[in-house]
């Protein structure tokens, strides 16, 4: 797709933002609503644990998606980490975050103005999830596993002391460290409307434009931004777009901006070092990263392993020269076509290692 025909639809989207679900409660898995302290209301989605005899039988797990991406990076048919997850015992939450379209704001000028960020879901989402699974399921910890802006949530939220009912992180493709950017981000930074000061940016439809070119141009802009083409095929790839992307708050872009300007993760005022903070983090983390990912690149992910004051603590890259078939991207990490042998296990031998009383699962560290 030429610029400017890329410009000329991106203008007509602009005012294209995706609308709510009006009954999420109809939706498979749907299992209620946490509501946090400023009126949001978020939706719940369980599978419940599916395998018996586990010495971790039960365990919380929560699943938190990213930017603009919603239940989907963890329950798309074919790559399906909540139900591999609860075949191993796992009593499995997938949370959605303020602003998909499941979500309901306090009020339509909440939802007009798109002023949530980082600090909002830090501060209101997080606890809100972590209360409704308690009260669910009687149990004070949990295990948090988040990709891209899901991590970077587990990370703010275990430097609080929400910390005490946070058992272990795994993050994937959760970038913390913006010293340069890739030559991608760059370019989807100069898109007309990725500096608007309210409302939504029209990921969704955007991702809907970009589904009908995939047979022919597999990489190109956007998919190459959000995944490596040749881990994900085509009708794959065509199923997220449909199912798994949301349109994102200009609140959100704006503190991503200020990141990229002051070359790390802080809250919007710059009050809060999120990354400076990680020193002050015990909790067991594993933090993965693709070797091609063009959103979160590895050198912008290990800074939060680096700095964690945690002794159980792992690094790993993803891709063919750490023993992967393909190289993996951002959105592949979860949904790529070999996630569920390569990715999956590894996340299911760490949390085992740990709800299970055990110690390890993985390396400390792998290379």
């Amino acid at each position: 797709m030429n610029r400017l025909l890329l410009l000329a639809l991106v203008l007509t989207l602009a005012g294209c933002t995706a609308a709510r679900i009006q009954q999420p409660e109809r939706l498979p898995s749907f299992e209620g609503f946490a509501k946090t302290g400023d009126g949001w209301t978020l939706s719940m989605f369980r599978v419940p644990p599916q395998e018996t005899g586990a010495a971790h039988q039960g365990q919380p797990v929560v699943l938190v998606h990213g930017t603009g991406t919603n239940r989907f990076t963890f329950m798309l048919e074919g790559s399906d980490l909540a139900t591999y997850l609860s075949q191993e015992g796992f009593d499995v939450w997938v949370a959605e975050l303020r602003g998909t379209r499941t979500s309901s704001p306090p009020d339509s000028a909440t939802w007009a103005q798109g002023a949530w960020n980082v600090d909002s879901m830090a501060s209101q989402d997080v606890p809100a999830i972590l209360d409704h699974i308690k009260a669910a399921t009687g149990r004070e910890g949990v295990y948090w596993v988040g990709h891209s802006l899901g991590g970077l949530l587990g990370y703010a939220a275990v430097q609080t002391p929400l910390k005490s009912r946070i058992r272990g992180v795994i993050t994937l493709g959760a970038p913390v460290a913006f010293t340069h950017g890739t030559d991608a981000v760059a370019r989807m930074s100069t898109f007309p409307g990725i500096k608007a000061k309210r409302g939504r940016f029209p990921m969704r439809a955007l991702s809907q434009l970009s589904k009908g070119g995939l047979g022919i141009a597999p990489d190109g802009q956007l998919v190459h931004l959000l995944m490596n083409a040749d881990n994900l095929d085509v009708d794959a790839a065509a199923a997220f777009a449909t199912q798994g992307t949301e349109d994102i708050s200009t609140g959100l872009l704006q503190q991503y901006g200020g990141w990229f300007e002051g070359g790390r993760m802080k809250s919007a005022d710059g009050s809060r070092d999120w990354l400076e903070g990680m020193a002050t983090v015990d909790t067991p983390l594993l933090v993965l990263a693709g070797t091609v990912d063009q959103i979160a690149p590895a050198w912008s992910v290990r800074p939060a392993y680096d700095r964690a004051g945690s002794s159980d603590k792992t690094f790993m890259k993803l891709g063919r020269g750490w023993g992967q078939r393909e190289e993996y991207g951002h959105a592949d990490l979860l949904v790529g076509d070999w996630a569920f042998e390569e990715v999956f296990p590894t996340l299911r031998d760490w949390l085992a290692g740990r709800a299970g009383g055990a110690g390890g699962g993985v390396p400390s560290e792998a290379p």
